[in-house]
């Protein structure tokens, strides 16, 4: 139904009213002389109905055999919006550009997404295609998916699968990343287990070697905890790769407070924009500077984003020097500094009590304590065995 519809629209057609006479004869006689007509419709002894333009020119004789009285209601179709603008040239050169436009760029990608990817950013797999000419503004026909596939899985460490498939002017990378192997331990090589720091300890889980302290002993640094020296039944000793798990309460000290030292601000900045039209990038200004950093933003329908848009490109100084001078200010920093050792040492180790001072009333405000934390404390270290030659 819509192809008719277009031929009729570009081969033009008139709507028309006949009244008067004999409208069935006159309806016989159109069809006897094969002029088209459609939409007819009676009304109060009214007829109307669409015909085209070559039809409507012949149905004069058919006019004066029946009797119906017929004019011109509307004009619709191409031919007679041609015959409207026909002195608007700027209009058709918009109209033969936009249609040049959109047959350049319908064969052309115009959006890359990446799917499948869980541990490997999307930025990294973009910018391999994109060295592998997978890119906005890319022919598609210059595409070879096949060898695009395999080139990324030799650019892109830890990736196990990959396709580029391309769909009407989309692409889209489907990736699958490997599974890294398990770590192996080495029981082979003998090593020992020494403290990393000072504490009480709490628990200790041997898996090979001997333990050579017990919970509740007080350790420093470098003290042995679980050796590789193995004692066999028969009074010989044999050296293994010590393995376990020591968990002791360690102190931690807090003191923070807000240095002296004056801080940096920024001191001056410098803005460009550039339009972003399928892969051409079109400044709009110099260039802000060296180190800068870039806001893209594209058009989009919230579902795809499509390939036209704005870059914000700005760079910063941050070279005026200025000092916390409020008391208050001075007072955020310092709990600031201590909310962020603190949040890194509850990722780390469990936290068991905590003895802090909190000072923000003063002019210097400070947080000073100690928290009682527990965690692992065991590192291993190799033990080197010098060969004796005959």
């Amino acid at each position: 139904m819509f192809i008719v519809v277009l031929v009729r629209w570009l081969l033009g057609y008139v709507s028309f009213a006949g009244e008067g006479g004999f409208p069935e004869r006159f309806i016989n006689l159109c069809v006897k002389a094969r002029i088209p007509l459609w939409d007819l419709r009676r009304e109060d002894g009214r007829l109307t109905g669409k015909t085209t333009i070559r039809g409507y020119k012949r149905i004069r004789a058919v006019v004066r055999r029946s009797g119906v009285r017929v004019h011109i209601t509307g004009k619709q179709g191409f031919p007679f919006w041609r015959a409207r603008h026909r002195r608007r040239v700027g209009l058709v050169v918009g109209l033969a550009a936009a249609a040049l436009v959109i047959a350049c760029l319908s064969v052309r990608i115009w959006t890359v997404n990446v799917t499948g990817n869980t541990e490997i950013p999307a930025e990294t797999i973009l910018a391999a295609a994109e060295e592998l000419g997978v890119r906005v503004g890319a022919k598609r026909s210059s595409l070879d998916t096949n060898a695009i596939a395999e080139a990324l899985l030799d650019n892109v460490e830890g990736l196990s699968w990959a396709a580029v498939n391309i769909d009407a002017c989309r692409a889209v990378i489907e990736v699958r990343e490997s599974t890294p192997a398990p770590e192996i331990l080495d029981t082979e090589t003998p090593s020992n287990i020494l403290a990393d720091e000072d504490g009480v300890l709490t628990k200790v889980e041997v898996y090979s070697g001997t333990a050579a302290v017990k919970p509740g002993s007080a350790v420093v640094k470098g003290d042995l905890l679980i050796s590789g020296v193995v004692e066999n039944a028969d009074g010989s000793e044999t050296l293994h790769g010590a393995q376990g798990n020591v968990y002791a309460q360690v102190e931690r000290d807090f003191s923070f407070s807000c240095p002296a030292a004056p801080f940096m601000r920024l001191g001056a900045s410098a803005t460009r924009y550039s339009l972003f039209f399928f892969g051409l990038r079109i400044p709009l200004g110099f260039s802000p500077g060296e180190q800068i950093y870039t806001v893209e933003r594209y058009l989009s329908n919230d579902e795809i984003a499509l390939p036209v848009g704005i870059f914000r490109e700005r760079a910063e100084a941050y070279n005026a020097e200025y000092t916390l001078e409020s008391p208050t200010d001075r007072a955020r920093y310092a709990a600031a500094q201590f909310a962020s050792c603190y949040a890194a040492l509850w990722i780390q180790s469990v936290i068991l009590e905590t003895h802090l001072t909190f000072d923000y009333a003063s002019e210097n405000p400070s947080v000073t304590g100690t928290v009682l934390c527990e965690k692992e404390i065991g590192i291993n270290q190799q033990i080197f065995v010098e060969k004796i030659s005959d």
